[in-house]
């Protein structure tokens, strides 16, 4: 049965979402005004996974005490053993990286009397392997709570649920996703779609510029509100096209549709992450921070491209 959540974005604005675990992607500034809204109007429990906590104190002590304090049912070793805890136990709070804190914060939530939370930023800063095991835990607990994410990051949002949405200054609106990969590439055959050919410049029309883009510097394009926000390193250059439309530009200079909302450079690929049978991530070589949605309707063509399994 679909349940609905409902909380504020805006001042006098309260949304309605679907399903148990939802993404809102939006700006930190928006994040902040969401908790403000909701924490003490709607029921809401807020989590930014970074409270302080007792620093002198083991993990183990600290799940002990909460397991006493909010008189769980769960047994201390379930918490340590389900939230994947048990291999540092014994380390003091205060030693602790940034990848097991935010698990301890996470277990906490399996112990709360509350079932509705908004966490924010849940795949932050973290390793690849504490990623899987967040996801896997907001997925356990959205079978008996009500969970909203915020995060600014459209892929981290694609990854944890497929009920996102996007928060802007002027609209909240969901964002959409595609279960069955749309056949708009009929006119391009297979063997083009992964060709690459002499490198050539992109043309490219911003705001009040028109760029010269060498396409072997892209890293990839995101389609964003109807236009294509495309990353070049730490730059981001806004195109007034369509994704679809830049991609029969695009695609013959090595890049891949990956997705619905993505093209990545395959040049740029140094990982491809299977996080459960149909989640996939692709991971660029210049950074660890950014994983691109894969489709699984791509994954087998992707991974023939790189003669995986072969």
């Amino acid at each position: 049965m679909v349940k609905h959540i409902e909380l504020f974005v805006k001042d006098n604005r309260l949304v309605e979402l679907q399903n148990d675990l939802a993404t809102i992607v939006t700006e930190d500034e928006f994040q902040n005004s969401i908790i403000e809204l909701n924490q003490d109007t709607s029921g809401f429990k807020t989590y930014t996974l970074k409270a302080p906590l007792p620093e002198r104190l083991s993990v183990k002590e600290i799940i002990k005490f909460w397991c006493k304090w909010y008189d769980s049912k769960l047994s201390l070793d379930t918490v340590l053993y389900e939230c994947k805890l048990f291999s540092f136990n014994h380390k003091k709070i205060k030693k602790l990286t940034t990848s097991e804190l935010k698990l301890v914060h996470l277990a906490k939530l399996f112990l709360v009397p509350e079932t509705k939370f908004i966490i924010k930023e849940p795949l932050q800063n973290v390793s690849i392997e504490t990623k899987h095991t967040v996801l896997n835990l907001l997925n356990e607990l959205s079978k008996y709570n009500s969970i909203i994410t915020l995060t600014n990051h459209t892929e981290e949002a694609l990854l944890i649920s497929n009920n996102c949405y996007r928060l802007t200054e002027k609209t909240f609106k969901p964002i959409q996703i595609s279960q069955h990969e749309p056949n708009h590439q009929q006119d391009i055959s297979d063997s083009n779609q992964l060709e690459r050919q002499q490198i050539k410049r992109l043309t490219v029309k911003t705001n009040e510029k028109t760029l010269f883009l060498d396409p072997i510097d892209i890293d990839y394009l995101e389609g964003q509100d109807g236009k294509v926000v495309i990353h070049v390193g730490n730059e981001q250059y806004t195109h007034d096209t369509t994704l679809q439309s830049i991609e029969k530009i695009i695609v013959p200079y090595g890049f891949y549709r990956c997705h619905r909302s993505y093209i990545v450079n395959l040049q740029k690929v140094s990982e491809i992450i299977s996080w459960s049978k149909n989640n996939y991530s692709i991971r660029l070589n210049n950074t660890k921070e950014i994983l691109i949605p894969l489709s699984r309707q791509k994954a087998k063509e992707i991974e023939r491209f790189f003669n995986i399994n072969e």
